[in-house]
């Protein structure tokens, strides 16, 4: 049998959600919190960061614009027996681990005869291949969604697809962090979407903790690439046959704050444009892409190396079909796992 994520289906109110989330993934989320607290203990040793006031912080500032989703965390913790303040520490984990180097995802868009198509390889640290679940809920408030997400995050940390025919996912881009709200609150509220325009609203939050790159697709095939960084974004809207993205800004505003060449994500980027150009666009094309070796050791589907500080590894492949409302998902790298399909 082919290895797959957690998978919990839910209805109700955010904390509902959260605690059914919570109940389900117990033992990973409680294994995952003692695993984090002992690497957070290390990271902020001579760091500037508190721990107790990051917590208390990022309560305030979700209490305040998002007082749903503090509730959907409460409901998380609740239900895996953490405490509210471990859950907010978990949810703030990119920011805490901003400097860690990883080649941190691919993505790709494109509508074909088959459907308009969010592709995306997360990559991570080695180990992560087994620290997501997958979710379908259907909030008493809201829209409902499908979602690949991280353990200790809220949903859409990963891939989300929602009822209104939006999909998005988010990749990790440029450097920095600042007192604001974590980046995975943030692509919690993007999955409320309803047009892409009120996409660029939402995801344009400030303050934010990180920068951070998403980008979404509507049933049209229409996309919009979502760059931010700490004080401005760049919100890019294209019908083109295709477009990629990885972690290195592509807008001119934003990449000018580029301090050093990301040969990693620039050699992932070539090899999926040169073969999106090349060849006829299908669901097939988009396994072929996920699954490249090509440039080693920058590729695609990536497996964990040290050569030149370069430590990733793809912990899942999605393939979204906004029209289907549907995913397929491998757990690990796609070229040794199955997709797995699962729909809204």
């Amino acid at each position: 049998m082919a290895k797959s994520f957690p998978y919990i289906e839910v209805s109700g109110t955010n904390y509902q959600i959260g605690c059914a989330i919570g109940e389900h993934i117990r033992e990973k989320i409680q294994d995952y919190g003692m695993r984090m607290k002992a690497l957070y203990s290390t990271l902020v040793k001579g760091s500037g960061y508190n721990l107790g006031r990051m917590a208390a912080k990022t309560k305030r500032l979700t209490e305040k614009y998002f007082p749903q989703y503090l509730d959907e965390l409460r409901g998380i913790a609740s239900g895996s027996g953490i405490s509210l303040n471990e859950m907010l520490l978990l949810c703030s984990e990119e920011t805490l681990l901003e400097t860690i180097k990883g080649g941190k995802c691919t993505t790709f868009a494109y509508a074909c005869s088959e459907g308009a198509l969010l592709c995306h390889n997360e990559d991570w640290l080695p180990g992560y291949e087994d620290d997501l679940y997958i979710v379908k809920a259907k909030p008493k408030k809201g829209a409902s969604f499908l979602s690949l997400a991280y353990i200790g995050a809220l949903p859409g940390s990963s891939v989300a697809l929602n009822n209104y025919g939006i999909a998005f996912s988010g990749n990790s881009l440029l450097g920095g962090a600042q007192e604001g709200l974590p980046k995975n609150i943030i692509l919690r509220s993007q999955i409320e979407a309803r047009t892409l325009e009120e996409f660029e609203k939402i995801a344009s939050f400030s303050p934010r903790a990180i920068p951070n790159h998403s980008m979404a697709i509507d049933k049209e095939g229409h996309m919009l690439s979502m760059e931010l960084a700490l004080d401005r974004y760049c919100a890019f809207y294209t019908n083109d046959a295709f477009f990629v993205h990885t972690n290195h800004a592509l807008h001119p505003h934003i990449a000018s704050l580029e301090i050093v060449p990301v040969k990693d994500s620039t050699a992932r980027y070539n090899t999926a444009f040169e073969k999106l150009q090349k060849n006829r666009l299908s669901s097939s094309l988009a396994k072929k892409i996920l699954r490249s070796h090509d440039k080693e050791p920058y590729t695609i589907c990536a497996h964990a190396k040290t050569e030149e500080g370069h430590n990733s590894q793809t912990a899942a492949s999605i393939i979204v079909n906004v029209n289907d409302v549907s995913m397929l998902i491998a757990q690990g790298n796609p070229c040794k796992s199955k997709y797995k399909a699962y729909s809204l």
